[in-house]
């Protein structure tokens, strides 16, 4: 059996395999993908003038990695402007303003509203806590061109549950708060109180950064990458083991049914933890029991192409928090392209998705029947879609989300650390969102790369 050699491996070709590849394509590199398509939750099919997806929306800011790669690439960005701070409830959709105004807009009880108002305040509190840690800059983010993303973080709410940070909840408020933490593939019982503060309580204050994409879906980033870089992005090609010593790194994969044999000077591991837990051998002990203590959740999407004529009411609106239904969220992809004073195009195309204990419950649901519920829901909200769906898509993602358990901090400087020869992004690593996965690739190939110059 005939052994290759490259200067560095990437193993995973999702945002963060694909961003330190692209960060290498000067080197001597190669991709190794297990499945038979790149890019891993981006997920995107065109149908033109629109698009579906199952997977990410957005770019995560245009001075992220996969901003500045479809800046290289020529590609068009173009900006979500609709409301992202809309929730429906008992018939009622409750659209923009500030989170500190729900408690009066939502329909709630007199119990309900109490309760969500001294949740709001123990939530804005922790949210401050937070922000505070996160925005130092002796602790926080370095921004994309920073050496690090591990994820900075309070000990403290971290020790604790998100429910115990929001406390005793009436019921109404419960659904509330559970349909923002199934969006990150969670319960409240098993999400930190430092993740919960964190992603709960910037879910629309930072919205208006994270709003960029592009037309025809991310795919079209993966799409233009993998052309650029021809067949060193290999598909088809699971990763059975690495093996990493001080002289270089083994990997043993397999292509087209035969086994294939690579020796590399670095690896970069961008799968997701169990995956690479399961891949690596010889790690340290605090390395894999970081590994070992990553948590997924589950997520279920539905993306529908529809083909009404005129004008639909959530034309304005991108984001819908979806209280006490089949989903958690809904989603008007086609947002970017409502732009104020300009013809809108006939048709367009919608997302709903759920996750953690929801997402599972539906597990072993059929994609029809996982499509009749979902639509079905959806003519509640918004009666004008009835019949106007021509085509829906459901995919099943096993490692949604990876959220933060109580006590994550205690392994996050383990599961950033590079070992030896070998180098990790990806979900994980820091935040899991687009911005900071793909940052991680950038941040191991720059590592590479200088140890690849040294030599």
């Amino acid at each position: 059996m005939a052994v290759e050699r490259h200067e560095a491996v990437v193993v995973g070709g999702g945002i963060a395999g694909l961003a330190a590849a692209w960060a290498l394509r000067d080197r001597d590199v190669v991709l190794l993908e297990a499945e038979d398509r790149l890019g891993g939750r981006i997920f995107s099919k065109k149908r033109e003038p629109h698009w579906m997806t199952v997977g990410a929306h957005f770019i995560g800011g245009l001075d992220s990695p996969v901003g500045q790669i479809a800046e290289e690439l020529g590609l068009e960005k173009i900006k979500a402007e609709g409301e992202m701070a809309t929730v429906w409830m008992n018939g009622k959709l409750v659209r923009g303003g500030r989170f500190e105004t729900y408690p009066f807009r939502l329909p709630l009880s007199l119990g309900g509203r109490i309760s969500l108002i001294r949740a709001g305040l123990r939530l804005m509190m922790a949210n401050r806590r937070v922000r505070r840690i996160i925005d130092d800059p002796l602790h926080g983010h370095q921004g994309f061109d920073g050496e690090t993303v591990e994820a900075p973080g309070d000990p403290k709410l971290d020790g604790k549950t998100f429910a115990d940070v929001l406390g005793k909840l009436h019921p109404q408020v419960e659904s509330i708060m559970r349909t923002m933490v199934n969006r990150v593939t969670a319960e409240t019982h098993e999400m930190s109180g430092h993740f919960g503060a964190s992603v709960v309580g910037n879910l629309w204050a930072d919205a208006a950064m994270l709003r960029e994409t592009i037309p025809g879906g991310l795919g079209e980033v993966v799409d233009a990458m993998s052309a650029r870089m021809g067949n060193r992005l290999v598909t088809g090609a699971p990763v059975d083991a690495v093996e990493h010593g001080p002289d270089g790194v083994t990997v043993r994969a397999r292509q087209g049914g035969e086994d294939i044999t690579i020796q590399a000077d670095y690896v970069i591991m961008a799968t997701p933890a169990p995956i690479t837990r399961r891949m690596v051998s010889g790690l340290s002990e605090d390395k894999a029991a970081a590994l070992d203590a990553v948590r997924y959740g589950p997520y279920i999407i539905m993306s529908a192409i529809t083909d009404e004529l005129g004008p639909m009411p959530y034309d304005d609106i991108y984001m819908v928090g979806v209280i006490d239904r089949s989903f958690c969220m809904f989603y008007n992809l086609m947002n970017p392209l409502r732009k104020a004073g300009q013809p809108r195009t006939p048709g367009g195309a919608i997302n709903v998705h759920t996750g953690a204990n929801q997402a599972a419950g539906q597990w072993d649901m059929t994609d029809e029947a996982i499509r009749d519920l979902y639509l079905a829901d959806i003519e509640e909200i918004f009666p004008q879609t009835k019949g106007i769906v021509s085509e829906a898509w459901v995919h099943r993602w096993t490692h949604g989300y990876p959220f933060w358990a109580p006590g994550h901090l205690n392994h996050q400087a383990a599961l950033a650390r590079p070992e030896g020869r070998l180098h990790f992004a990806g979900d994980y690593v820091g935040y899991a969102s687009t911005g900071p996965t793909s940052h991680s690739g950038y941040i191991a190939a720059r590592a590479v790369r200088k140890a690849l110059e040294t030599a």
